[in-house]
């Protein structure tokens, strides 16, 4: 029952995560400031790679 529980707020965590870099990649798109442009795609990117290793890490979790 615990397991169950926290795979469901895993999935939920990564869906929001993955709403937020989109809505920041959207930021990024059709922002006319350099400097929001720029701020942004540093938070997209740092986001990107901390998602990318969690999710990579579960899969070495999976295996083992």
């Amino acid at each position: 029952m615990q397991k169950k529980k926290v795979k469901k707020q895993l999935i939920l965590g990564f869906v929001l995560f993955g709403i937020s870099i989109i809505s920041g990649s959207f930021q990024i798109i059709f922002s006319s400031f350099n400097f929001v442009k720029v701020l942004s795609l540093v938070v997209v990117i740092g986001s990107s790679v901390c998602v990318g290793a969690l999710i990579r890490e579960f899969f070495i979790l999976k295996e083992t």
